[in-house]
């Protein structure tokens, strides 16, 4: 799942990554998690600003859901938007 926001100017891009637990065999069951993916860039020209940044949840435990994955990196992203015009 891809989500894009706009933030003072810049473009948050999120995108979730599946995270799969090892098994034995042949398995239909889903992910084990998600991480969040991460990318600021400027709004106008979307030019990057930082490398992505892949967000796990606590403990570096994978986020339980898609939803949790995506709303994790947009606070991220506006953090870390509002740290660098803060000055």
């Amino acid at each position: 799942m891809k989500r894009l926001y706009q933030h003072k100017g810049f473009q948050i891009d999120v995108e979730t990554e599946p995270v799969w637990k090892p098994s034995d065999g042949a398995s239909l069951t889903g992910p084990d998690g998600y991480l969040a993916v991460v990318r600021i860039s400027t709004q106008t020209a979307l030019v990057p600003v930082f490398s992505p940044l892949r967000l796990t949840a606590e403990r570096s435990n994978s986020f339980p859901t898609e939803a949790d994955a995506l709303m994790a990196g947009y606070s991220a992203g506006r953090r870390l938007i509002d740290d660098m015009t803060t000055t």
